[in-house]
């Protein structure tokens, strides 16, 4: 009798076990399938003196499974951007020229999708300590709307290996 109820209990383990195994594998690769772009929350940065006739305006976005084609990256930000325009989220004070950056970063260990800056007393984590996963960017300013596309492929490390540089869609290098 102890030794069907321990076959049993056995067998259902083995079940749960076997169902949570495949569940979670069909659900890694539904998320390791899709690419998505989200902003990076409280990372906005907005900065401009009284008597200076800039304002900077840098956005920063973390973009899931990026294309590895730095053409398809370079469409997907400008996609993007087209679809969520910078210029009417933020106000530019009346009489000053805005200069945009929209920084888009790939995702792993080190800075994972729920990543925030870190301000700690003793471990002081930023968005600028992310460089090396910066995958692709846009640079445009009020006075000169012609867009400035970047794409990077980088190492694990984040050695650039291959980088394109647009104005519009002109490639420049």
């Amino acid at each position: 009798m102890i030794k069907v109820n321990l076959k049993i209990l056995v067998l259902i383990i083995g079940i749960f076990l076997i169902s949570s195994y495949l569940i979670g594998c069909a659900m890694n690769k539904e998320s390791s399938e899709d690419t998505k772009i989200f902003e990076i929350a409280n990372t906005e940065e907005v900065f401009g003196k009284k008597d200076e006739e800039m304002v900077t305006v840098r956005k920063h976005y973390m973009i899931l499974n990026p294309p590895k084609d730095l053409m398809q990256l370079k469409e997907l930000v400008e996609k993007y951007n087209k679809d969520h325009p910078v210029e009417g989220q933020i106000k530019v004070i009346e009489g000053k020229n805005g200069i945009f950056y929209m920084n888009f970063y790939r995702e792993n260990e080190d800075f994972p999708r729920d990543w925030q800056p870190d301000e700690s007393y003793m471990d002081t984590d930023r968005i600028e300590h992310h460089k090396h996963d910066l995958i692709a960017s846009i640079i445009w300013s009020d006075a000169d709307p012609q867009k400035e596309y970047y794409s990077y492929d980088k190492s694990k490390e984040g050695k650039v290996i291959k980088r394109m540089h647009f104005i519009g869609d002109r490639l420049v290098e």
